[in-house]
């Protein structure tokens, strides 16, 4: 089965999904539909420190930091995009080195692959690359389906998954293994699939990283970022320290008008 929450914002999306999974979980292709994933209003500061608390008091870590680990959001504000490429791969050697984890960040494998010939490319330099050359085209024919941040070996890909470096693990692979980019309606629309999505830690945290590396996208090549769709093959909730905390916590972000549906 196939569940749709669309939603305007992360957080009434997420929020769907969430209250879904209070009573399904876990289940099966749960798609987040967002029209503006960049934004949440005035009531965003409220609901992220609201979120924040109940991660950090759970002992898990807060948004920023799950988002960081999807894009590097924080030195793109500060040190633009050349600034990520450069720095980021020196700075998530010193990274790993104190978290050990098991395979790394989807941070880094978006700007740090090493391909089939053991050659070291940047899959995002590529990809901004090739969306701006076909939107300069002079025919102005572009190519609105190409730009593939995924499992594959071309230009238009970003090992997530990683053949080389994961086909023989059997746990602790990479949960979010494909990311596509699409030009339409002179926007730059994202679509992410998740083997494995975790609503009650992560989920939110996922969003809010995907919305920063959209807009990054969208910025580099010149237009507006537009829909965030994000397409978790199998969702699930952590237990973590009980069911009611969680409802408890969902409530309170729903008693918000502007998270209740109209």
């Amino acid at each position: 089965m196939t569940i749709v929450f669309p939603g305007p914002t992360r957080y009434l999306a997420w929020l769907q999904a969430a209250e879904h999974l209070l009573e399904h979980s876990p289940d099966l292709n749960l798609i987040l539909n967002i029209d503006t994933p960049l934004t949440n209003g005035t009531i965003d500061p409220r609901l992220r420190s609201e979120v924040d608390a109940f991660l950090l008091d759970e002992g898990q870590q807060p948004l920023h930091t799950i988002a960081e680990t999807i894009f590097p959001g924080w030195a793109y504000r500060t040190r633009g995009i050349e600034g990520v490429f450069q720095t980021y791969p020196k700075e998530y050697a010193a990274f790993k080195s104190r978290n050990h984890l098991a395979w790394g960040t989807y941070a880094h494998r978006l700007v740090h692959r090493r391909s089939q010939s053991g050659e070291i490319l940047n899959p995002l330099r590529i990809l901004i690359r090739n969306m701006k050359t076909e939107i300069q085209h002079e025919r102005g024919g572009t190519f609105k389906s190409r730009y593939e941040l995924g499992v594959s070996d071309s230009d238009y890909d970003i090992a997530l998954y990683s053949t080389i470096d994961d086909q023989g693990r059997r746990r602790q692979l990479p949960c979010l293994s494909h990311l596509s980019f699409k030009l339409h309606g002179g926007r730059v629309h994202l679509t992410a699939i998740f083997l494995s999505h975790e609503y009650r830690y992560k989920a939110l945290g996922n969003l809010l990283g995907l919305a920063r590396l959209q807009a990054c996208v969208a910025r580099e090549v010149g237009l507006k970022a537009g829909a965030l769709v994000i397409h978790s093959t199998f969702a699930f909730l952590d237990r973590g320290r009980g069911k009611r905390r969680f409802k408890e916590l969902l409530d309170r972000l729903r008693t918000d008008r502007q998270l209740s549906p109209s």
